[in-house]
């Protein structure tokens, strides 16, 4: 029964957000009655089965949104004009330079100088870590829990970044962080 409740409930929430969103004025009551429902949807889940609950709570609520965001495709009208054929400057068009230098450097600084500061990142990460008490082992697993994801914000980053000035700044921010770790000498 509650399996039944909670999953209707997923479902009406988002036909009632996507009914309340495709008007012309937004309804203040029709998405707080789309966001309660999901709400009872969660708790629905979270009283049946906790996490797991949640997450099949989470899975009908997907399914409902791929269902809708399909069929408002489907209704739409062709494009008026052709998509464009501009590529976002991956190669250069016929006689422009290649400016492989660049595209070199730039190569560098997303792979070597964002792994370096990753790696700086999740220094400091334990070194802070250690300081604030706690165990080696959890400060160890937030350090490698640090580096990746440093590396994929610092990689996005650089690549957002059209400065090299920039980029070295963005380069250099986690690496001056890990500098008090290194001159206390906190066990590597």
């Amino acid at each position: 029964m509650l399996f039944a409740a909670g999953s209707a409930s997923a479902v009406a929430a988002l036909l009632v957000l996507r009914f309340s969103w495709a008007r012309p004025g937004r309804s203040r009551l029709l998405n707080a009655a789309g966001w309660l429902l999901l709400a009872i949807s969660v708790a629905a889940g979270s009283a049946l089965a906790g996490a797991w609950g949640i997450t099949v709570m989470a899975l009908w609520t997907m399914g409902a949104a791929f269902v809708l965001l399909a069929v408002a495709a489907w209704k739409s009208p062709p494009a008026r004009r052709k998509a464009s054929s501009r590529r976002a400057g991956m190669l250069p068009e016929a006689g422009e330079p290649l400016r492989l230098g660049g595209r070199v450097i730039t190569f560098l600084l997303v792979v070597l100088g964002a792994m370096i500061s990753s790696i700086a990142l999740a220094i400091t990460t334990r070194w802070i870590a250690l300081l604030a008490g706690a165990a080696e082992a959890n400060a160890n697993v937030l350090a490698l829990f640090a580096a990746p994801l440093g590396w994929t914000i610092l990689a996005f980053l650089i690549l957002m970044t059209d400065s090299r000035r920039r980029q070295l700044v963005i380069l250099s921010i986690p690496i001056a962080t890990a500098i008090p770790a290194f001159v206390t000498g906190s066990p590597l």
